[in-house]
């Protein structure tokens, strides 16, 4: 049985008629919307981060477009059987305000999840660019719906740089899924996943475990360090730390730093062994403002070569 046959036995044929008009709707903008697109990526960017301790990233999956009441982004959570289903509003207008009909797309939608898709938890959610919106919308949402209804705050920004650097959630992620805070790698991130999102038919759920294969498979160098295996750091780098005072070479959240009285250089792949050339140089740096300097032109140029 589908979801639209489903709802007809549940609810009746008019009801099913209306389900297949809003999801005619939703197909002629899909995967277009640039708000829907962000927040989507960054659901999938605290899939990963949840999930690095175990790697567990295939117990998520983020899609779009489903045949639903409330279709915007679905979230799932397999492991506990939570289905949350977003409809995003891009505005602090009337557009983005609680209705009687957001209000009932919520209640059907919360029966289907838990009849038909056999969920546990069903949270379905408004999703407004509008802090004020936000709280304005929680006030109208009826009591006995609050369980399984709300309304999310999630900022609008025109790029995607400039989302990271206001939003720290999402920014926090991308540091923990790349082992680094440097706003370029981070934004480089979410941009691979924005593509591997982007890209992917709807019609097809994948889990958040196929799309991290496929960015880290599309990122040359892998700018996704914090899901990298354990590190060793090279024998050649250990050796020279070692001829500076209080500075030492280990590796942090997948990557290889360089720690020096507070200050830190990571190194993004850095050679097991390094060529005769680089060894000239190394030995020539004599000041740990030299080696911190030849380091960071290594890692310009690992990433130039992607």
């Amino acid at each position: 049985m589908s979801v639209n046959d489903f709802v007809e036995k549940e609810y009746g044929v008019g009801l099913r008629k209306r389900l297949e008009r809003i999801a005619t709707g939703g197909a002629s903008n899909e995967k277009g919307n640039k708000y829907e697109s962000f927040f989507a990526v960054s659901k999938i960017c605290s899939a990963i981060s949840m999930s690095l301790e175990t790697s567990n990233f295939d117990n998520y999956s983020v899609s779009t477009q489903e045949t639903a009441f409330v279709d915007d982004i679905c979230f799932e959570v397999f492991d506990i059987k939570e289905k949350n289903n977003y409809q995003a509003k891009n505005s602090a207008g009337a557009a983005s305000k609680w209705t009687k009909d957001i209000e009932e797309r919520c209640g059907y939608q919360q029966n289907i999840d838990v009849k038909y898709h056999k969920q546990n938890t069903s949270n379905n959610i408004l999703l407004v660019s509008s802090r004020q919106r936000q709280k304005k919308n929680t006030i109208l949402i009826p009591v006995g719906m609050r369980h399984y209804s709300s309304c999310e705050y999630f900022p609008y920004h025109k790029s995607s740089s400039m989302l990271i650097q206001a939003h720290a959630p999402l920014r926090e992620d991308l540091e923990m899924i790349c082992g680094v805070s440097n706003l370029s790698t981070l934004d480089s991130a979410f941009k691979v996943l924005q593509g591997v999102w982007a890209t992917e038919d709807s019609s097809v759920k994948r889990t958040v475990g196929d799309m991290i294969s496929t960015a880290k498979a599309m990122s040359h160098p892998d700018i996704f360090n914090g899901l990298s295996p354990l590190k060793e750091v090279p024998l050649w780098l250990t050796q020279k730390c070692a001829t500076f005072n209080e500075c030492y070479a280990h590796v942090q959240s997948g990557t290889i730093r360089v720690s020096f009285k507070g200050f830190d250089v990571t190194l993004i792949n850095p050679p097991d062994v390094i060529s005769g050339d680089f060894e000239q140089k190394l030995l020539a740096a004599e000041t740990v403002d030299a080696f911190v300097q030849l380091l960071t032109n290594l890692t310009s140029q690992s990433l130039n070569q992607a």
